[in-house]
């Protein structure tokens, strides 16, 4: 009998042990993929989020839609104004399109687009067109198509998504399929009016204004998604920064959060969170500088306490590092191919340098000068009018 209970208690051991070795792995696996869950691209069971990362970004499918205009907003002296709206992941995207009078279906007619992205805006507050409106209508007095999305959540746009994360990620999506719904498939042509109000037999839809060139203008935080969206891209697309918000992430969120009735205490403890299960640096777009392209200018004033001039100053330096890597990546690749193409019988096909040119940025401060660039605003959107003409050749 004595000898059953200790064979018993020596299996009833033995398994415990087997058991208690299979459990620490599993566990020690765990967590290992959670702590380095970019070490692969695993499935995003667990990490959510990790599809809005900027190199997943840049292989992701963006599915274009037709742009419908749906209402007048206002007619104006060379323009009119409308709410226009197009589909984005899936959803409804509602903005402000300004047609000038001056465009036509003309075959020799080059028609050009600026997507006009803004800052931080309260819902309660917001209306379309508020923080892009005023510039706009300049530049749709000089003859541009402007485009400015109200992202969900804001003006007849559908909701945006509850996790508040999810909504900041989504914001360079909802531009670069806007982007390519306007390169696929135009804009629609200015609709007839009868009064105030579009005429109801209006073919507004089934005739589109291709568009030949396309900007990009956008206002401090704007400036955040618009740099994000070139880089995800790798394209020239001519763009103007107004104060723009260039501070590294998670930093560029933390620095508003005085602003928020908890003094930010919660978003405090969601990034703590954020950063335990993903690496910041791959959502964040000063680690992403090799993917950007200019041409861009950038306006800032030194009186700025919304987004401070300090944080330009800084992204300039960056591109001033970057362009110098570029720099010294050509010249060492031009020394190679020089040394092949000397010493080969036969060197085949011609060698191309990668595309590394010189990130074209040009930088204007403005002395007293606040956040919407008061008192320098003519003296900015006059800049902007000739950094676009210059590009587009209006």
């Amino acid at each position: 009998m004595k000898t059953k209970i200790i064979l018993l208690v020596l299996s009833v051991a033995l398994i415990s042990s087997i058991a208690g070795f299979f459990t620490s792995q599993l566990l020690s696996k765990n967590n290992s993929e959670l702590l380095t869950p970019f070490v692969a691209l695993q499935e995003n069971i667990g990490f959510p989020l990790l599809e809005y990362s900027i190199d997943n970004l840049k292989i992701r499918k963006y599915i274009p839609s037709n742009l419908t205009i749906e209402s007048l907003i206002t007619k104006e002296n060379k323009y009119n104004s409308y709410v226009f709206s197009y589909i984005t992941l899936g959803k409804k995207m509602t903005g402000q399109i300004n047609i000038p009078d001056k465009i036509t279906q003309s075959p020799i007619q080059k028609h050009s687009a600026i997507i006009m992205i803004r800052g931080y805006v309260p819902q309660e507050i917001y209306q379309t067109g508020t923080g892009t409106k005023n510039a706009a209508d300049v530049l749709a007095n000089n003859g541009y198509i402007t485009i400015a999305p109200d992202f969900f959540g804001y003006g007849k746009s559908d909701p945006e998504p509850e996790d508040s994360w999810q909504t900041r990620f989504e914001k360079p999506i909802a531009i670069i399929e806007l982007l390519e719904s306007i390169k696929l498939n135009g804009v629609p042509t200015r609709p007839e009016l009868s009064g105030n109000k579009i005429a109801e037999d209006s073919i507004q839809n089934e005739q589109k204004y291709k568009i030949d060139d396309i900007g990009i203008w956008a206002h401090s935080n704007g400036g955040q998604i618009a740099l994000t969206t070139l880089e995800i891209l790798d394209q020239e697309i001519p763009t103007t920064l107004w104060a723009p918000v260039t501070a590294p992430f998670p930093y560029s969120v933390l620095y508003f959060g005085d602003e928020l009735e908890d003094e930010g205490k919660s978003q405090r403890k969601w990034i703590s969170m954020f950063e335990e299960k993903y690496n910041a640096f791959d959502f964040s777009l000063t680690k992403h500088l090799n993917s950007l392209q200019g041409p861009i200018q950038i306006h800032h004033g030194n009186a700025d306490d919304a987004a401070l001039i300090y944080w330009s100053e800084e992204f300039v330096d960056k591109i001033e590092a970057e362009n110098d890597k570029r720099a010294k990546i050509l010249a060492e690749e031009a020394k190679e191919i020089k040394t092949i193409e000397t010493t080969a019988t036969n060197s085949g096909e011609p060698h191309e340098l990668k595309n590394l040119e010189e990130i074209d940025l040009t930088f204007y401060k403005y002395e007293d000068t606040n956040h919407n660039m008061v008192p320098n605003w003519n003296k900015v959107i006059g800049r902007d009018i000739q950094f676009f003409n210059k590009y587009f050749n209006q």
